[in-house]
């Protein structure tokens, strides 16, 4: 193999792939990126055996085909400290890698293509075409409320629901849950579900141009994204989504309309002074006021901040778990948030005032028992 690409260019593709690499794997080829060579073009793939990226880039100038896999980490940091010049890679029989710059060289040890995992090749039962906008949205309202819990595996990724005319996604830990849905959506898919890993979301939301569409590909137990000349394939998460639908209260009808700026710095400062182990701060909830308090014992914390609202019906306190109240307030794009309420033993819903065009996102949030 002997090529030769700008460093910039280079470096752009790597980070594309790198991000899928383990730190530390008990299989030691996983830590190394696998550069393919043709006549045409580099490809660079990486993978963890769940998750597998390819990108391809083309050279200045290609000498001779080949391939090799190189440690990920060493060439990626190597080539985010050069400058942005040509960079002359040619590697021998022994797949050790030389590395020619105008001020330096440098050598690096590989490994074989054949001792690099195989690569998936999925099959295409469905395929489906998604606006880079709209993919881009969904997801990233919904990967916060991914679950970490490995004792409820199939909450582990968020849910994928594909119909002729809609398109939906969904996520939930069990403490908080956010569904956005494209009603805008036509297809040719019924009732198409999957639950996608965290992983290969954050990558995807990397990786997504902001505009054109992203080319789905989809089978029993895989999917791929085409990001134009990137690919991620991903293994889908096993297991059987709950349904959700069941918890998301249809009649929670005290309605808080309030400042989203204001909230989330009062919610930030009084937070300070809960309890690190239970997050918990209080909503104090009367006409046309709202009181947000927290309290810790242990240290002798304690704050208090008053807003201005919109809220006409009876007094009502609940708690919430900070942290997972402003992951939230984070997703509203609106200026002011509604909160729909029941009881201080129920789920809230927390939605934006304004739905877009085509599309209806809310969420909800379960409260925390109030300390006396």
């Amino acid at each position: 193999m002997k090529f030769t690409i700008n460093q910039h260019n280079l470096f752009e593709g790597l980070q594309k792939v790198i991000g899928v690499v383990p730190a530390k794997s008990t299989t030691p080829a996983l830590e190394n990126l696998l550069f393919d060579l043709t006549e045409q073009k580099l490809r660079i793939t990486g993978t963890d055996l769940e998750v597998t990226v390819t990108t391809e880039i083309q050279p200045d100038k290609i000498e001779e085909t080949g391939a090799v896999a190189l440690p990920a980490r060493v060439i990626t940091e190597m080539m985010r400290s050069l400058p942005d010049i040509s960079v002359q890679f040619e590697s021998d029989s022994g797949y050790k890698m030389k590395i020619t710059t105008e001020q330096g060289f440098y050598q690096i040890s590989g490994i074989s293509k054949e001792n690099y995992p195989a690569l998936p090749e999925p099959t295409e039962e469905n395929v489906v075409n998604v606006e880079n906008t709209k993919l881009s949205r969904m997801l990233s309202k919904t990967i916060f409320a991914v679950s970490v819990d490995e004792l409820r595996p199939a909450l582990m990724g968020v849910f994928l629901q594909m119909k002729n005319n809609e398109l939906r996604m969904v996520a939930t830990d069990g403490h908080r849950l956010s569904k956005i849905v494209d009603t805008g959506y036509k297809g040719d898919t019924d009732n198409l579900q999957l639950i996608i890993p965290p992983k290969a979301v954050q990558i995807v939301l990397k990786n997504l141009d902001s505009e054109g569409s992203t080319r789905l590909v989809i089978d029993n137990s895989s999917m791929s994204f085409e990001l134009g000349n990137t690919i991620l394939h991903t293994r889908l998460v096993e297991g059987q989504y709950p349904d959700y639908e069941r918890v998301i209260p249809q009649d929670n009808e005290k309605s808080l309309l309030v400042d989203k700026q204001l909230l989330a710095a009062s919610v930030k400062r009084v937070s300070l002074f809960s309890s690190q182990l239970t997050r918990q701060i209080r909503f104090s909830l009367v006409h046309e006021k709202l009181t947000i308090l927290s309290e810790d014992v242990d240290v002798g914390g304690e704050a208090r901040e008053e807003l201005s609202v919109d809220y006409q019906d009876e007094p009502m306190e609940i708690g919430f778990n900070s942290q997972y109240l402003s992951d939230i307030i984070k997703q509203i794009d609106t200026d002011e948030i509604e909160f729909k309420l029941k009881t201080p033993i129920s789920a809230a819903l927390v939605l934006p005032v304004q739905q877009r065009e085509d599309e209806s996102f809310m969420m909800l949030l379960m409260p925390i028992k109030l300390s006396v």
